[in-house]
């Protein structure tokens, strides 16, 4: 199916990536630590950290799994990756700044812009929660790095506390830390631990945002939806007519859907050819997509989406260039105790969620590090039936930071992983 007059858009489900999570109603979590004063802004620097980073690492992911649903929140796994190198020295500090995607700027600033960014994301909207919350967990009997405890517990509002790893009761407590501040959607995200790991750093992201226009439920009905491999299948479409944000470009197009006061929105990028699409993205054209979309009213068709992913990073980061830290005999994390054996990450893992409904959008991530020893004529409405892959990010347009990315390719078989 292609766009005639590039009036019609004929968009579907693909996999999803980049940062966000928080929850609805204004409503806060319990026992998160308070967050930070809300600053004015945040330095622009870290939402185009958050772009090379986002896009980088959703390429990874997708060279691993090509032709599968996807949902990421790089937000989630930079902002702990960034913490964790706090602790890290040297060549391994220097190599995990890089491959986040933070260019040039020092840790100092990237700690002050993170710590900027938690207080911005609090309450941002009556009809938009966000809540992200950072914990750490290391082995009884060891003493944290006083410097690095004070940066975890001030900049990154990081609960510190000692456990006894290899027990089941480490695990469990983990896995209650993340239920809680993911409000449930993600209930398991370590398995188990061993007696050899040293310290287990964990983000939790939570978003839930109502549509500034909700889908009336009334019309949504079954459509095909055009899978990778030529077949289709039936899922239900979500309809509505209104003014949106919208963009169509050769080859492409576009559509803004804003929660509760609009700062926050849903974007949908649909290419008429998805093969080499995810390859041939970048941050300069996926912000330059962002800058290009203008209000227009739109006849609009949006699959409904709900799935669950999980991601083991490793090979992902270490391919964006984040070797000696996976490195047992290069690493160097000598900045998170006191005194102890030499030090390296074992594992980098990241579950998500994400729901797309009538009402809005839920979506919510968990990432751990462990260390081990719009007057005219009527005419034609642009349509928008999002009925073949399609990538998607969820973005907070006041700073400019994605909070969640993805692609769909299947909403049918979306609930398969996880």
């Amino acid at each position: 199916m292609r766009i005639p007059d590039r009036r019609r858009a004929v968009l579907a489900p693909l996999a999803a990536a980049l940062l966000a999570a928080l929850l609805l109603s204004g409503c806060g979590v319990a026992g998160l630590a308070a967050h930070p004063p809300r600053p004015a802004s945040v330095d622009p620097a870290l939402a185009q950290a958050a772009d090379r980073f986002g896009v980088s690492l959703l390429q990874a992911v997708a060279a691993a799994r090509p032709g599968e649903n996807l949902f990421l929140s790089p937000l989630s796994a930079q902002v702990i990756l960034g913490l964790t190198a706090n602790g890290a020295r040297g060549a391994t500090q220097a190599e995990m700044l890089e491959a986040l995607g933070y260019g040039g700027m020092d840790l100092a600033a990237v700690n002050a812009a993170n710590q900027d960014l938690r207080g911005l994301l609090a309450d941002p909207d009556p009809r938009v929660a966000i809540s992200t919350a950072n914990a750490i967990w290391y082995q009884s009997g060891f003493a944290v790095e006083p410097s690095f405890r004070r940066v975890a517990e001030g900049e990154y509002g990081a609960e510190v506390q000692a456990t006894r790893f290899g027990t089941p009761e480490a695990a469990a407590a983990i896995n209650r830390w993340v239920s809680r501040r993911t409000r449930g959607r993600i209930a398991q995200l370590v398995q188990e631990t061993h007696a050899d790991l040293r310290m287990v750093l964990v983000n939790a992201l939570y978003f839930k945002g109502e549509w500034e226009k909700q889908f009336n439920p009334g019309r949504t009905e079954p459509r095909p939806f055009h899978r990778l491999d030529g077949t289709e299948a039936e899922v239900p479409f979500m309809h509505q007519t209104e003014t949106f944000g919208y963009l169509a470009e050769e080859g492409l197009v576009g559509v803004r859907l804003p929660y509760g006061g609009g700062d926050l929105a849903l974007y949908v990028f649909m290419p008429d050819e998805w093969e080499g699409f995810v390859e041939g993205l970048t941050p300069e054209r996926y912000q330059g997509w962002v800058a290009a979309m203008a209000e227009e009213r739109v006849r609009l068709a949006f699959p409904k989406v709900r799935l669950t992913d999980r991601h083991e990073l490793n090979d992902a980061l270490m391919a964006l260039g984040m070797e000696r830290a996976f490195d047992p005999q290069r690493a160097d994390f000598s900045g998170l105790f006191e005194a102890s054996e030499p030090l390296y990450i074992d594992w980098v893992i990241q579950n998500t969620f994400l729901e797309i409904n009538e009402e809005g959008t839920e979506a919510a991530a968990a990432t751990a590090v462990s260390t081990r020893s719009g007057s005219a004529p009527p005419r034609a409405l642009p349509e928008v039936v999002l009925d073949r892959p399609f990538l998607l990010a969820i973005r907070d347009d006041r700073t400019g930071v994605t909070l969640f990315l993805g692609a769909i390719v299947d909403p049918a078989g979306a609930e398969r992983r996880g």
